[in-house]
């Protein structure tokens, strides 16, 4: 099976709010952003302790930037390491360690992976209340 070839998005900056412009730079936003709660901010450091955590992180923000309302299709496995600027195998050792910890839940195949966020968001709210 031959690999897809995936290209990063480039966006028209001028279109997106003054006040992410301001926060981050053109050049940095030219191929998008995710979202990230004030929450998230506060309590990274507690559900991200440990080395690997960064490429947890990568993959958890994989996952929510794929996220939109009315998906035809979930997303494959090499899709997904492709926004989070993983390899495959990375990707798939990340999403298993947050498997393990409780924060994602993951169904499907590595052509259409369904991968629920319930214990992430469960998490983020503990730590900040």
């Amino acid at each position: 099976m031959a690999m897809e070839e995936f290209h990063r998005q480039q966006i028209d900056t001028a279109r997106l709010p003054q006040q992410v412009v301001e926060k981050w730079s053109a050049n940095v936003l030219s191929e998008g952003f995710v979202p990230f709660p004030k929450r998230l901010v506060r309590s990274l450091h507690r559900i991200f302790p440990d080395v690997e955590s960064m490429k947890e992180l990568s993959a958890l923000l994989s996952v929510v930037d794929y996220k939109r309302p009315n998906l035809t299709r979930p997303p494959s496995l090499a899709y997904l390491a492709f926004l989070a600027g993983l390899d495959e195998e990375e990707f798939t050792t990340a999403l298993d360690r947050l498997v393990r910890k409780g924060h994602v839940q993951v169904a499907g195949d590595s052509d259409g992976m369904e991968i629920t966020l319930n214990g992430f968001l469960v998490a983020i709210e503990k730590e900040t209340q």
